[in-house]
């Protein structure tokens, strides 16, 4: 019986092991199915014209979340302009420059109001994955409703950027959209 060999304190740390392990596997699965998110918003959106064949989708948070999202969007093709995806990693909002995506993870800033100030002036489409952010300046929020992935979206605060919704489905499938919205008001 292997569990009068093993001591309490070890039960306990096996436990939050494996319950760290089952957590981290699906934020992983989250990440992932954001990204394949994020590359959809790409035939929705419209972008100005660029010169240059890479979209940068930038990463605020982690080096797992951004590695997660790297793994699953780096090399792959813009559908509207053939553009070829690079995913870049900003570890603080003042390092953040010169992406077409901003992905925002919940738990790499509470100060959205910060990245809409340093975004401000390009064309980025800020996402975020953090309740109430659709609220403060964000253009598209993922959320979670009824156990499902899902996403708010935010027009006025994607015009504020520059960019232009060129495809009413990527509102039709959101769970709300507010009327207006601006963080920056």
């Amino acid at each position: 019986m292997l569990h009068n060999k093993l001591s309490y304190p070890t039960i306990a740390f096996l436990f939050l092991w494996v319950m760290n392990a089952t957590q981290a596997h699906a934020q992983t699965k989250n990440y992932r199915f954001q990204a394949f998110y994020i590359l959809n918003f790409t035939k929705y959106i419209e972008w100005p014209k660029q010169d240059n064949d890479r979209f940068v989708v930038g990463v605020l948070g982690s080096q797992y979340t951004s590695r997660t999202i790297s793994r699953t969007l780096s090399g792959r093709k813009i559908a509207s302009n053939g553009s070829t995806i690079v995913v870049k990693r900003f570890p603080s909002i003042s390092q953040i420059k010169d992406c077409d995506i901003l992905f925002v993870s919940a738990n790499s800033t509470n100060n959205i109001r910060r990245v809409i100030r340093k975004t401000t002036g390009h064309s980025t489409l800020i996402v975020t994955e953090k309740e109430g952010f659709i609220g403060k300046g964000s253009c598209i929020n993922f959320v979670v409703k009824n156990r499902k992935m899902r996403y708010e979206i935010n027009p006025p605060q994607i015009n504020h950027f520059g960019l232009t919704v060129k495809n009413d489905k990527i509102l039709t499938l959101a769970v709300n959209t507010p009327i207006h919205q601006n963080a920056t008001e």
